[in-house]
């Protein structure tokens, strides 16, 4: 055999491109780890003569966002008050919601409310109970709102998103339809001197219903704090590109008034939430406080660990 059909076969078996016009196919990518299809970044092969272009690791996946009103996914996974996640991305603690939460604490308490639209009808009142709710998703507290002959609702939970910065409050009406709300305040927590010559909190809390069912009925909701006790819920009905009110339900607290400062009750500090302590709860022979009947389930149930975070804090 010649020295050139030589090496026409030794192109034709694969050596040398030509005889079929294709070059040979690329090598395989590697196929991406569990840890990198879980969201965390997998390692790069290394570049070899064999691999000269390793494939970059993906790209972490997003944080899970928390469910509005708890449960068991990946964002109602808690470890206490430490700051969770790892990376560039550390997401946020308990902590974090409530600082602010704090300045809503106020509700905290029973409340004799009358829908003032409908003043003279049988059915014009209703009771409201808001308490603390750390149970449900214990890396995001909450305030939680009963009142069973409520017109409107008959549910509420108002907690904080801290990566978004706004309060997000989930309602249920009789109906058992709900409905959820953003917002933030459109006049900030100021504490002012009134004619009773007492400091009273007065803020407003704006919220516009997210995604309604129906498109012509959506929903906003103020909370507006006028004094430490007495808050009126003002609902508004969107009509063209406007809010319109369309009910009023005042609040008048049960009972005495309520003590102001948050910042130190001394021994009646509650041991969750940090208010003032009205419920007395023990531990091992030692007495501790907590301000609603919400605080107190979540002491009992965990006792220990809410007294190791309640004294490290003490310390700071």
């Amino acid at each position: 055999m010649s020295i050139r059909n030589l090496l026409l076969g030794l192109g034709c078996s694969g050596m040398l491109w030509g005889c079929g016009g294709e070059a040979p196919p690329a090598p395989a990518t590697p196929a991406p780890s569990a840890a990198g299809s879980a969201g965390t970044i997998a390692p790069s092969p290394a570049a070899s003569p064999s691999n000269p272009a390793a494939a970059p690791a993906p790209a972490p996946a997003p944080l899970p966002r928390i469910a509005l009103g708890g449960g068991s996914g990946a964002g109602a996974a808690a470890t206490d008050g430490g700051r969770e996640g790892s990376g560039a991305a550390a997401r946020f603690t308990r902590d974090d919601v409530l600082a602010a939460l704090k300045p809503l604490q106020i509700l905290r308490d029973e409340w004799n409310a009358v829908r003032q639209k409908s003043v003279g009808t049988q059915d014009a009142g209703e009771k409201q109970v808001w308490i603390w709710d750390h149970r449900t998703n214990p890396r995001q507290p909450a305030l939680v709102m009963t009142s069973p002959d409520g017109k409107y609702f008959t549910q509420a939970r108002l907690t904080f998103d801290p990566p978004t910065g706004q309060f997000q409050l989930q309602t249920t009406d009789p109906q058992d339809r709900q409905r959820t709300f953003v917002g933030t305040f459109s006049e900030p927590v100021q504490e002012v001197q009134m004619g009773d010559e007492k400091v009273h909190r007065v803020f407003k809390l704006q919220l516009v219903e997210q995604q309604p069912q129906e498109e012509k009925d959506q929903w906003q909701v103020v909370l507006n704090q006028q004094e430490n006790n007495r808050y009126l819920l003002q609902l508004y009905r969107k009509r063209g590109g406007t809010f319109q009110p369309f009910e009023t339900i005042a609040a008048q607290r049960q009972g005495t008034s309520f003590a102001l400062s948050d910042t130190d009750y001394g021994e009646r500090t509650c041991i969750i939430s940090g208010g003032l302590g009205t419920i007395a709860v023990s531990f091992q022979g030692k007495t501790y406080w907590v301000c609603c009947t919400g605080c107190r389930a979540a002491f009992e149930e965990e006792p220990a660990r809410w007294i190791a975070e309640f004294e490290a804090k003490q310390k700071k």
